[in-house]
């Protein structure tokens, strides 16, 4: 297929793009398939770190088809799968049920991370890495986890933070727990300025949320996350994270109405947004706050350097991921996620998502979503 429009490459050019599966040829004319408009933007497709699908026996909060559906909404064609589902998944046949899974449902291309595990079969196995939770730390199968050469993801904070009240749940635990790590780690969901830099200087890469960015404080159950929200001065200084960081993603972490509604104190934390994310960042750029070449850094580059995936760039040989803006004001809300509010329901973004495209097809027209198959991007990319 050939698409027409301007590409971002390195800066946005009038040209010609060639691809099935992956991008073949990169161009100045050509007879395309489709054209799409001079105010369009054809940018790689995102990649997002960070998410808990649910499924298997969560399925009543979010399901693979569901989850991946808003994330192609919400522009975003690779995610990454947390373990902490039921069953939990660290184990060969977990994760073996756990893929088969995603090949069968996954509207976007996919990676699962494992639990930590001292199960040396695991790591043959096609996954994104190991996800390392604060109460990981102490236990024995870590020394397996730490001696491997797969990417690690560490949720920062030390076992106290899980034994305490909420508000006592400080940025120094957070930062304590970067001593108990070492080698090919990544940070995830940093908080707060301090935990980026820290973790940069150890050598590890980096990344933060939305949330962590936006929200003014834990004031309901919507806005309740771990690790959680900080002050206004800790939001401020993060929002150095925007040229600092390595990605950002969207921990997007669904439960249902009912759950949201419990007693603050009884109810799950989680933001539900994978959509959300990446309109964000590129109304940033379309105002001047960042640059496009830094967007594309966070949501797309740098997240698909640090998983090893073919992906993030629009490049010949790489997967013919793209998602297509274009500048439009509009009022955030999910449309294909079983979660219907969230803390960012109204927040005005200047870039609208027109059309996905997902290993070469069509799978979002700003309409409708297209049953496109993905693919396991960690094992696909070995090819």
């Amino acid at each position: 297929m050939w698409i027409r429009g301007k590409i971002f490459l390195k800066e946005f050019v009038e040209g010609c793009i060639n691809f099935d599966r992956r991008i073949k040829e990169i161009r100045k004319d050509c007879k395309p398939d489709i054209s799409f408009p001079s105010d369009a933007l054809i940018l790689p497709g995102s990649v997002d770190m960070h998410v808990h699908v649910r499924g298997l026996e969560l399925s009543y909060k979010e399901t693979v088809t569901s989850a991946t559906s808003e994330a192609i909404y919400g522009g975003v064609t690779t995610i990454m799968d947390m373990p902490n589902t039921v069953p939990f998944i660290n184990s060969p046949e977990k994760i073996k049920e756990r893929l088969r899974e995603f090949d069968n449902y996954s509207r976007t291309n996919f990676g699962v991370y494992s639990g930590v595990t001292s199960n040396s079969e695991v790591e043959k196995l096609p996954i994104a890495g190991y996800k390392v939770f604060p109460e990981d730390l102490e236990k024995q199968e870590l020394k397996f986890v730490l001696s491997s050469r797969k990417l690690k993801v560490l949720h920062p904070e030390i076992p106290l933070s899980l034994n305490q009240f909420r508000n006592l749940r400080r940025t120094w635990q957070e930062i304590a727990a970067l001593d108990i790590i070492k080698g090919n780690f990544h940070v995830t969901h940093s908080t707060n300025y301090e935990t980026i830099r820290i973790s940069k200087s150890k050598g590890f890469t980096t990344d933060f949320t939305p949330h962590h960015l936006l929200l003014n404080g834990e004031t309901n159950c919507l806005t309740k996350v771990n690790p959680p929200i900080r002050s206004v001065t800790e939001r401020r200084k993060l929002l150095r994270a925007l040229w600092e960081a390595d990605a950002i993603v969207s921990d997007h972490a669904p439960h249902t109405q009912k759950e949201k509604e419990m007693p603050y104190q009884l109810c799950p934390p989680g933001v539900a947004a994978v959509s959300f994310t990446t309109p964000f960042i590129y109304s940033l750029a379309m105002k001047g706050i960042i640059s496009f070449d830094r967007a594309v850094e966070l949501l797309s580059i740098n997240p698909s350097k640090i998983l090893g995936i073919k992906a993030g760039k629009i490049e010949q040989g790489y997967f013919a991921d793209f998602v297509i803006i274009r500048l439009s004001r509009w009022r955030y809300s999910t449309r294909f996620s079983k979660v219907i509010e969230t803390p960012f329901d109204r927040y005005p973004l200047d870039s609208t998502i027109v059309s996905v495209i997902v290993q070469g097809k069509i799978a979002y027209d700003g309409g409708e979503i297209y049953p496109v198959r993905g693919v396991n991007a960690i094992e696909d990319s070995r090819h």
